[in-house]
């Protein structure tokens, strides 16, 4: 579950994630173009590359910024961006890796930022439970979504 975000000083870790945002989708197209195992995006431009990522991260910037219960039938970055890989003809395994290493990307640039701040454990902890629960629940939708697909499919042929 979320957790209440109190501190002064990881409210401003929040605002130096929505201030770098393009700079953490430059290192994820970095890493999604050199990863040998993602090849659905080697006729992509960059613009369809970027696609909702900087909105999925907006997104992960309010959660963390208010920290309130989150639901996630109002996030909607995520879901668009999984609808538009599939019809790109990523299969699931290849996005569920660009996920993960934007997840990491996410959760490489937090914990290189509360080194910066005076920060506490728990107060990263916090934080990268956030950014935890917000891929989960995109991951979770994606299955879902390609499952779906699969068993329509399935029943046209």
């Amino acid at each position: 579950m979320s957790s209440k975000v109190e501190s002064l000083e990881l409210k401003k870790v929040c605002r130096e994630l929505r201030s770098s945002i393009n700079d953490i989708v430059l290192v994820w197209i970095g890493r999604v173009q050199a990863d040998p195992y993602l090849r659905a995006d080697d006729d992509l431009t960059h613009i369809q590359i970027v696609d909702h990522i900087p909105q999925m991260l907006e997104e992960l910037c309010d959660l963390l910024e208010h920290g309130d219960a989150t639901n996630f039938k109002d996030i909607r970055a995520s879901s668009h961006h999984g609808y538009r890989r599939a019809l790109e003809g990523y299969t699931l395994t290849e996005l569920l890796r660009e996920l993960e290493l934007l997840r990491d990307c996410v959760f490489t640039f937090v914990a290189e930022t509360e080194a910066g701040h005076n920060l506490t454990r728990t107060e990263i902890i916090s934080a990268l439970r956030n950014v935890n629960e917000y891929f989960g629940e995109d991951i979770i939708f994606v299955v879902e979504h390609y499952l779906r697909r699969s068993e329509s499919d399935a029943s046209i042929a």
